[in-house]
């Protein structure tokens, strides 16, 4: 058995791999800690993994963290140490901090799980995203990887030619502090949504702002590619994150643009500043589509591939990947369902797995979108109290606790689920998910501003099978699989009634999800559709700040949280009493 390993930087997780290649189990701290983007040392997920799966540390054959925590930190003190004194408390900063970065990983293994520190490796932290890109293609050989994020290790993008899985040689990458992935974060910032958490809310701002105006075009001049040398470019005087441990832009930027947004005060189509923050994130997402277009052209130059992985916090950019696919040299693009750095755990046990010396059959199985062990069996017990004083169970049979639900979608309820096992990535995939009718006007705004009390510029997934896309939507072959996942964004057909659903975006697209065959909304919609549904508004279930709901428990306290009536679960279809 092989464990990878996340942590310390951005959200922390651990992955099981056995000897035959094959992701057994997978968890993100956060889902077990219930902090929201939990980056400490993953402790409660590797017990887990270790607890479920009846293992030992003597049945670990070997342990790999995803990135060389010494190359990164090394990197960010040279770079911070050419600006000094501007640098100075980003310095301090990492040098006091130093034994409770990544560095020290070796000992916190000591602490936890005593002997596994001695089984401890490093893969390089794009190797790491690399491998579990690799991991959910069909083919493994013959490939093109192109990771983009923030920072890793000592690059912050990378074009990997993959021979095989043993054999992948890094060609090109873009040197720290250059970063796509931390200049959307500064914006992100600007516009006073979260770093790490609020860029997805800039897509969706994005689309209400216009191209041709005045500060989307400055803004997409704050970087560009140099043909020459075929590197990205900016202009630094605008940022501060690789200078300051709380800024991430500078006063420049504000000079450049206008006042940043004021995170406290709500965003609100209509209001006097709307329209100027919308324009800033079109010309941030415009910017990003560009420089992912150069990145891909060149990766195709230099290693003729028409295939190609993309993986790394970027690659969570699902409004850019329609125009990818788009390239005249793409055949196919692979996206993770975690292409951030949590998921770089699936990556690094892969590492260890294919550095075994034991297995000259080596196999990479493509994972399941929802590994995690099944959690039902220890839940009856500690919830029977809960449900009984709280809910009415309103069938247990599961056939009939199905059809209940369908008829209860059918008649404008939201629904929420908490089915087998939990998905792997960031998006609701069904199995943890609020539900209702995608063409139900009034129960996706209940679903969207009622209970989730989202941001009314942000739109709701619609989740349909293969055949209703073909109906509505522009699909794509090329990321056939990144509508699984929500991985992509598509247009809706032309003068196609999906223009007017309450799931189509401002902009004459939507987020779609695939159903995979067998899944949880799969079973739904044989219910589903003879009652006239074919499209469900998918949202994650958890409550506005928090991580998504993992497990029954969870599921219970959203209800009891919010104006959740209807819970699905493997032990029935429950209603809250009050």
């Amino acid at each position: 058995m092989f464990i990878g390993v996340t942590g310390y930087n951005h959200e922390s997780s651990a992955a099981l791999v056995d000897k035959n290649g094959v992701l057994v189990d997978f968890y993100r701290e956060e889902s077990l800690s219930r902090i929201k983007g939990d980056k400490s040392f993953p402790k409660r997920s590797i017990k887990k993994l270790l607890d479920t799966n009846n293992l030992k540390i003597k049945d670990i054959e070997r342990v790999a963290f995803y990135e060389r925590p010494l190359s990164a930190f090394l990197h960010i003190v040279k770079e911070a140490s050419l600006h000094m004194p501007k640098s100075l408390k980003l310095l301090t900063h990492q040098f006091r901090n130093f034994n409770r970065s990544s560095v020290s990983c070796y000992l916190d293994f000591a602490k936890f799980f005593k002997g596994l520190e001695n089984k401890l490796i490093y893969s390089d932290h794009h190797l790491s995203h690399t491998l579990t890109t690799l991991a959910y293609s069909k083919t493994k050989k013959d490939l093109c990887s192109v990771v983009v994020d923030g920072f890793g290790d000592r690059s912050t993008a990378s074009i990997s030619q993959i021979v095989d899985p043993t054999e992948i040689n890094e060609l090109w990458e873009c040197p720290y502090p250059l970063s796509l992935g931390l200049f959307y974060s500064a914006i992100t910032d600007y516009l006073g949504f979260a770093i790490n958490e609020g860029e997805y809310k800039v897509m969706g701002l994005a689309s209400f702002g216009d191209s041709n105006s005045k500060s989307a075009k400055l803004v997409r001049r704050l970087m560009n590619w140099d043909s020459t040398s075929n590197q990205i470019t900016s202009d630094m005087r605008y940022f501060d994150y690789h200078l300051s441990t709380s800024n991430s832009y500078s006063s420049k930027l504000e000079d450049l643009l206008g006042p940043a947004r004021n995170p406290f005060v709500q965003l609100i189509p209509g209001d006097s500043d709307f329209q100027r923050f919308a324009n800033i994130a079109r010309g941030a997402q415009d910017l990003t589509v560009y420089l992912l277009g150069k990145i891909f052209t060149h990766a195709h130059k230099i290693t003729s591939s028409r295939r190609f992985l993309f993986s790394g916090g970027v690659a969570m950019n699902s409004a850019s990947i329609d125009t990818l696919a788009q390239l005249p040299f793409v055949d196919e693009i692979i996206i993770p369902p975690s292409p951030g750095d949590a998921g770089c755990a699936i990556g690094a046990a892969y590492y260890c797995y294919i550095k075994s010396s034991y297995y000259s059959d080596l196999n990479i199985s493509k994972p399941t979108l929802f590994p995690s062990l099944k959690e039902i069996r220890n839940e009856e017990y500690l919830t029977e109290q809960i449900i009984f004083n709280e809910f009415s169970v309103l069938e247990r049979n599961e056939d009939d606790a199905f059809l209940k639900a369908a008829e209860l979608i059918s008649s404008g309820e939201v629904i929420g689920t908490v089915l087998s096992n939990s998905e792997t990535g960031p998006r609701a995939l069904g199995n943890r998910s609020l539900i209702c009718d995608g063409k139900n006007k009034d129960a996706v705004e209940n679903l969207n501003t009622v209970i989730k009390n989202r941001s009314p510029f942000r739109p709701t997934a619609p989740a349909m099978r293969y055949e209703t896309a073909k109906k509505y939507y522009k699909l794509r072959i090329e990321i056939h699989d990144c509508y699984k996942s929500m991985s992509s964004t598509c247009k809706c057909l032309k003068d196609n009634v999906s223009l007017e659903f309450p799931t189509t975006h401002v902009d004459g697209t939507a987020r779609i999800q695939i159903v995979e065959n067998n899944s949880s909304l799969d079973k739904l919609f044989s219910k589903l559709e003879p009652l006239g549904i074919e499209i469900l508004a998918n949202s994650s279930l958890n409550v506005s700040g928090d991580p998504i709901c993992f497990d029954l428990v969870d599921g219970l306290m959203v209800c009891s949280r919010t104006k959740l009536r209807y819970l699905l679960t493997d032990l029935g279809l429950l209603k809250r009493k009050n």
